[in-house]
């Protein structure tokens, strides 16, 4: 195959390295001296693909096995995808060039709804069975993980498994009970079951049945009476000390979108904003010691050569002793010209943080996330930062070098008014004028205004969004008020949210809809130029479905939730205490610093220290 595409396929396509394999640190194994097989796959480019760092490690941790092999495979962009099929190549992977059908299992990373028609797209292009009842006994599982398996009924029909929660541990479980029934010569079917059964935070949806009332909102998910559970828990790494981080990572041919090494410095946060699905599935903290930071940091420097190392985590100030870790980071980093970046700064902590980050962290862009331009909405949303706090910061940003802002909103969030709109323009003018303040007649404000889509399991999943009139008379409305031409504002798609929304909040029936988006040519739909509104409307309509009904309705706080049999540690009476919170504008304080908040997912409420 490899001489098929060096001289047939790919001198007429875009990118060619992306498809060759072949990088620094990828492992290739002999398919003759392994038991276990797995493709993994993402459903995007590849340059996003090699950038997600959950991919390296479920790579890594697979391979560590010296029984299993791991090997990737990414979207194939379309001009690729026509010389494959016109010289009969399948989807293959990346170390061996084996067609992704010949391995034993095939896993995909779910991050986002727009995506899902590329998991269809390349089991296509793959050649293996779109639905997973039309699998035979010699075709691979298909499990999938990522943040969609947290509500993955829309794409039920097509996965044989899915991985719940943190996957570094259930993987490698998994992989031992495919060995030992391969061996013992057990069907591919069996296999399935026996993973439900047994392998903590396994959902195997073809082992549950879904009812639906007379008004289409669903009745119950249960188990079929094949030994499954009735709720299926998520797993969780207890200590992230003790998780397996590779230093190996995978060092690409071409531009990627994060060309760095990612250093996860923590997992979970306990913030508790309200609209945060990650926020809230990622629960509780914990943290990795910084000794072993530093040492991870040493090491994947060494092998990889980046020049950049970005400190990782939903909330990254929130570390114990940041202070130290950079300080020691600092002490890595700056000898060797590296250079360090940081994720997820709290808004509050800026001004405290930035002039002892500088020399140390690149002060390219600078991203502050206040979703909400008054207040009272901060409070709704359980991100309590008042206007003063953000203000200090950007000027303490300005001043210290940093010549660009960009500023991060929301709109269509729960109890909104025009008042909260209008301020989104003053809070930017604001800011655009600190940096006037600051001596910098050019510094740029970048306004990025997303759609709030309520997502399973926070204090929101009940809410609507926002129907797309409204959505669009807010943007009309921020413009309007919006008097510095300095301020650049960017939109996210209405109608490409509205979409996200449904597949989001959807059930096991929307499956129908992905099907017909995938055979009417919905591919790689998170890219506006292949984007086609009217493409789902009409499989929305084709299958007697309506939109509306998935994201623009606000659920009664005792309909069965399409994802309520999955468990991932929170209490329903927390999220509905939040919500009811959220709308009286009450803040909830953060379990880090105060009180226990109840959640529901650390039975010892203290479990935050560093050892």
């Amino acid at each position: 195959m490899r001489r098929l595409l060096d001289e047939r396929i790919l001198a007429d396509v875009e990118t060619p390295a992306r498809y060759l394999g072949g990088e620094k640190n990828s492992i290739r194994k002999d398919p003759a001296r392994v038991d276990v097989s797995f493709a993994l796959l993402f459903p995007d480019l590849y340059g996003i693909g090699m950038s997600h760092l959950g991919g390296q490690i479920l790579y890594s941790v697979v391979n560590r096995l010296d029984w299993a092999a791991a090997e990737r495979a990414y979207a194939v962009w379309p001009d690729m995808q026509a010389k494959m099929r016109e010289h009969g190549v399948p989807l293959y992977a990346l170390e061996s060039f084996r067609p992704v059908r010949e391995f034993d299992v095939v896993g995909f990373s779910l991050q986002y709804e727009l995506l899902y028609t590329n998991v269809l797209a390349m089991l296509e292009l793959a050649g293996i069975p779109l639905g997973r009842t039309e699998r035979g006994p010699e075709d691979p599982i298909v499990i999938a993980g990522g943040p969609g398996a947290a509500s993955p009924e829309p794409m039920a029909d097509f996965i044989d498994l899915f991985f719940l929660g943190d996957g570094e541990e259930s993987i490698a479980e998994f992989a031992r009970l495919v060995r030992r029934m391969k061996a013992e010569g057990r069907p591919r079917e069996e296999i399935v079951l026996q993973a439900a059964r047994r392998v903590t935070g396994v959902y195997a949806p073809g082992h549950y049945d879904v009812s639906y009332n007379a008004d289409g909102t669903v009745s119950a998910v249960r188990p079929a009476g094949d030994g499954v559970p009735a709720r299926i828990r998520a797993a969780k790494v207890a200590d992230l000390g003790q998780a397996h981080y590779p230093t190996d990572l995978i060092v690409p041919f071409v531009e990627t979108v994060h060309d760095r090494i990612t250093l996860e410095i923590m997992r979970g946060c306990v913030r508790g904003c309200r609209f945060c699905q990650a926020g809230m599935l990622r629960r509780p903290l914990r943290p990795r010691p910084p000794g072993q930071l530093t040492a991870l940091a040493r090491e994947a420097y060494a092998k990889t050569g980046h020049h950049e190392i970005a400190l990782a985590s939903l909330s990254s100030s929130d570390y114990p002793e940041f202070h130290r870790l950079l300080e020691r980071m600092g002490e890595l980093t700056t000898p060797h010209g590296v250079a360090l970046s940081l994720s997820s700064l709290r808004v509050g902590d800026q001004l405290r943080l930035l002039p002892g980050l500088l020399g140390q962290v690149r002060k390219s862009g600078l991203t502050v996330a206040p979703e909400a331009a008054t207040e009272r909405l901060r409070a709704v949303i359980n991100k309590p930062v008042t206007d003063e706090e953000l203000l200090e910061g950007a000027r303490a940003a300005f001043r210290e070098g940093w010549r660009h802002i960009k500023l991060y909103f929301m709109i269509g969030l729960p109890t909104e008014t025009d008042q909260d709109l209008r301020a989104i323009a003053d809070l930017s003018e604001a800011v655009s004028t600190a940096g006037r303040d600051a001596g910098l007649p050019r510094a740029g404000v970048n306004v990025s205004i997303a759609s709030f889509v309520p997502k399973p399991h926070t204090p929101f999943q009940w809410e609507a969004m926002a129907p797309p009139d409204y959505l669009l008379r807010a943007r009309d409305l921020i413009r309007k008020a919006t008097r510095h031409k300095a301020i650049r504002h960017r939109f996210h798609d209405v109608e490409t949210s509205l979409v996200e929304a449904a597949l989001a909040r959807g059930d096991r029936r929307l499956g129908r809809v992905l099907r017909r988006v995938h055979e009417a040519g919905g591919q790689f739909d998170a890219w506006m130029e292949h984007f086609s509104f009217q493409r789902w409307q009409d499989a929305f309509d084709t299958e007697g479905l309506s939109m509306a009904f998935y994201a623009l309705r606000e659920r009664p706080t005792d309909e069965v939730l399409p994802w309520q049999h999955l468990d991932f540690g929170l209490r329903p009476e927390f999220l509905l205490q939040e919500r009811e919170r959220a709308h009286r504008a009450l803040v909830t304080p953060d379990c880090l610093t105060g009180p226990c908040s109840g959640c529901g997912v650390c039975a010892d409420a203290r479990r935050h220290e560093v050892r």
